[in-house]
């Protein structure tokens, strides 16, 4: 990304490229419980075969996109992703103690 952008600004970056890795993510999901429910319906004939197939590829698809999407995310933010990881990884301290 750009090398004048505030660490806010990229990690609102890095958020919103996370939302969108969610949503192909999810809609690979649907693309393959759609293929699957093909072969749930009774009477199997070549044409439904076929849609299932077709269904299952764009699915397939998908989901090379999503995984892509987020390879790419991880080599753009690695230093954002690390200390997200870091953060969450460590233990909470209340002002109490």
């Amino acid at each position: 990304m750009n090398g004048t952008m505030t660490s806010d600004q990229a990690i609102a970056c890095l958020n919103l490229a996370l939302e969108r890795n969610k949503q192909l993510f999810s809609e690979a999901y649907h693309l393959s419980h759609a293929a699957l429910d093909l072969l749930d319906q009774p009477h199997m004939d070549i044409e439904k075969f076929t849609l299932y197939q077709k269904k299952r590829k764009q699915a397939d698809l998908k989901y090379l996109e999503a995984i892509e999407h987020l390879r790419l995310i991880m080599a753009e933010y690695p230093e954002h992703l690390l200390s997200a990881e870091h953060s969450i990884h460590q233990p909470q301290v209340s002002a109490e103690e």
